[in-house]
């Protein structure tokens, strides 16, 4: 299968090292894998009120154009970020509103109604973060909207399959043998979706 991992994270973290597993666990499967790190990249999150109308016409910039034709070739969409206040990385908020773009991602049909056009993909999600998991649920962080931008939910919107979310909460000074579990999880979760290619 042939693997598109978008990553979001500036620094080396604990997000780099799930990346790198993921990475290695699905190649040494057999899978093709293409990484795009919107920090290295230094892919702009500006989504212009001119670059909005000229998507509307048709006129999708290049560096879009990359991008979209990367998830195009994709069997399998593969999201690793940490979770800031309650939802994705800046960096890659822009990326997503900039390439999963009307008439790309999805369209509105002449109802009103949402069409999703990427159909036919999966779609797994990794997170991380620095809050225990009890303090996230009582204070209602996985919200509605949190879901819709954060969650599988935005699978949904464009038509992908989603297959696997993995949140991995108290990352704060977390000891190494949490860590551990949590390259476990990680690795045999992987393992399991994405078995070796026959």
């Amino acid at each position: 299968m042939n693997h598109l991992i978008i990553f979001a994270h500036p620094q080396q973290s604990l997000n780099q090292t799930l990346l790198d597993l993921v990475v290695s666990t699905l190649l040494n499967n057999g899978h093709k894998v293409t990484v795009r790190d919107v920090y290295a990249l230094g892919f702009s999150p500006e989504l212009s009120i001119w670059e909005k109308a000229a998507i509307k016409q048709g006129d999708v910039p290049m560096a879009i154009q990359t991008e979209q034709k990367l998830i195009q070739q994709a069997d399998v969409l593969t999201f690793i970020f940490p979770i800031w206040w309650t939802g994705l990385p800046a960096m890659l908020k822009g990326y997503v509103e900039r390439v999963f773009s009307e008439g790309f991602a999805y369209q509105i049909n002449e109802h009103g109604a949402i069409e999703n056009l990427l159909r036919h993909k999966k779609g797994v999600i990794i997170n991380t973060h620095d809050a225990p998991r009890a303090f996230l649920d009582s204070n209602l962080i996985f919200s509605a909207s949190h879901r819709m931008t954060a969650d599988t939910e935005v699978f949904n919107y464009i038509g992908i399959e989603p297959v696997e979310r993995l949140l991995f909460s108290s990352m704060e000074q977390a000891p190494a043998d949490y860590i551990h579990e949590i390259l476990k999880e990680t690795k045999e979760t992987v393992e399991q979706l994405f078995p070796p290619a026959v």
